[in-house]
């Protein structure tokens, strides 16, 4: 949700991260805790597109990898990641005090503002006022410093193989102990894998593969025939998603490792753009959306509980006999407000960030 670009820019999958984002907030504001009943019960598959957002995370962070150090790394990512936490860790704090329903757990904040909560150093737990949305900011923070590391440190022939058995072993703990379920974040198994880590492990992994696999051109020149068959491909996963997050509460194929499957076939024609509809989505609009993807995540589940002990409170009626405009219009208020967040915080915090951190640390100048 977060990976800036900088070889080419793929406008494409920047509507894809939207979309994604959007699926999420509809998934979380379709949800009981918000409104009085599950309004699309066929949404509970949803919570996959996290893990598309760690495929897509891995693909831009080996795609654009740089020669820096593991340190320097960090602590840029660090300050790319954190603020938005903090924002949130803020915004809910001030809530608390004027919201009786809710309350504030000091004890549930430090290592979720230092990026060390939900990957197995202390109970995961969301707080009141459900800060659990943020446990992707950790596992990514982590997960791609590991990543990043070996990737400086093995040659490409071992490189491969490890993170090909880091991919099957996440992903076969993962979904045998979910009992082949999307989802999941606060369970550990085996008493040392954290449930959420192993969907990081594999995904940012799956993304190094198409990293490589984008790297070789592969699908980069087509005829035009193969173009057509591309587009063929696009339209069945498109549908095919689309159905089984939509339309059916059934898993495909048993498992919800075939949306993995799908969507990483989706997303390599996306960025290779032979395909008629990955072509048509190449669009600047969808790039502002689509960087607003990160922001709209942090803050919609939270504000979404604000609005259920404020105006859903003082106009239950309403919202009982309206539920469907009740779960549009806030729908559209999340993306609002995200997209606020986006440009008036996290923008202008990140280049304070830059000029006054970053620009003047002896470690990132090395």
């Amino acid at each position: 949700m977060t990976e800036k670009i900088v070889k080419e820019h793929f406008k494409n999958v920047d509507f894809l991260r939207f979309l994604l984002i959007l699926l999420i907030v509809m998934l979380h504001g379709s949800k009981a805790s918000v409104l009085p009943y599950l309004l699309f019960p066929t949404f509970k598959h949803c919570n996959v597109c996290v893990d598309f957002f760690f495929i897509i995370s891995g693909f831009f962070l080996f795609y654009s990898i740089k020669n820096i150090d593991t340190i320097t790394f960090a602590i840029k990512r660090f300050f790319r990641l954190a603020p938005l936490v903090w924002f949130i860790v803020l915004f809910t704090i001030i809530a608390s005090i004027f919201i009786k329903e809710e309350t504030f757990s000091l004890s549930n904040t430090l290592l979720r503002c230092l990026l060390l909560s939900n990957i197995g150093f202390a109970p995961s737990t969301s707080g009141n006022l459900r800060l659990g949305v943020t446990w992707f900011v950790p596992v990514l923070f982590w997960v791609s410093i590991f990543y990043f590391y070996i990737y400086k440190i093995f040659d490409k022939k071992y490189l491969n193989l490890i993170i090909w058995l880091i991919i099957i072993f996440s992903y076969a703990l993962y979904y045998s102990n979910t009992n082949f379920e999307t989802g999941g974040h606060t369970k550990i198994i085996y008493h040392f894998a954290d449930i959420g880590v192993l969907r990081g492990l594999a995904g940012i992994g799956i993304g190094y593969f198409i990293s490589e696999l984008f790297k070789s051109n592969f699908l980069k020149q087509c005829s035009n025939k193969l173009k057509f068959v591309l587009t063929g491909v696009e339209i069945f996963s498109i549908s095919f998603l689309s159905y089984y997050l939509f339309f059916t509460t059934k898993l495909p194929g048993k498992s919800g490792f075939v949306y993995i499957v799908v969507f990483s076939i989706l997303f390599y024609l996306f960025l290779s753009k032979q395909g008629y509809i990955s072509k048509l989505l190449e669009k600047d609009y969808w790039r502002e959306l689509g960087n607003a993807s990160y922001a709209i995540y942090i803050i919609h589940f939270p504000l979404f509980r604000v609005l259920h002990f404020t105006l859903y409170k003082h106009f239950a009626n309403f919202v009982n006999s309206h539920t469907l405009l009740t779960f549009v219009l806030q729908t559209t208020f999340a993306l609002i407000v995200g997209i606020l967040v986006h440009h008036l915080y996290e923008i202008p915090i990140n280049r304070l960030i830059k000029k006054k951190i970053l620009n003047n640390s002896p470690i990132v100048q090395k």
